[in-house]
């Protein structure tokens, strides 16, 4: 595992617990996450790259990588 992938891998960890603290309103804790997310990635790329990088993301939504059972997803995550 390189570098970047560890610090992928602990970022989701910590996400993960942050979501699980609040998971009496996951909605609610998981939008704020999203929020945050666009607001950084705002920050760091204007809203042309983040535009580009929501159409990624509902493309890759579109072709199932993100499905709860993909393979992709469980070889992706600590859990």
């Amino acid at each position: 595992m390189d570098k970047d992938e560890k610090i992928m891998r602990e970022v989701q960890d910590d996400m993960t617990k942050l979501l699980i603290k609040y998971q009496n309103n996951p909605l609610v804790s998981l939008a704020m996450v999203l929020k945050t997310a666009i607001d950084c990635y705002v920050a760091a790329l204007g809203e042309e790259g983040t535009e580009k990088v929501l159409e990624n993301a509902i493309d890759s939504v579109k072709s199932g990588q993100h499905s709860i059972f993909s393979p992709e997803m469980m070889k992706k995550s600590l859990h």
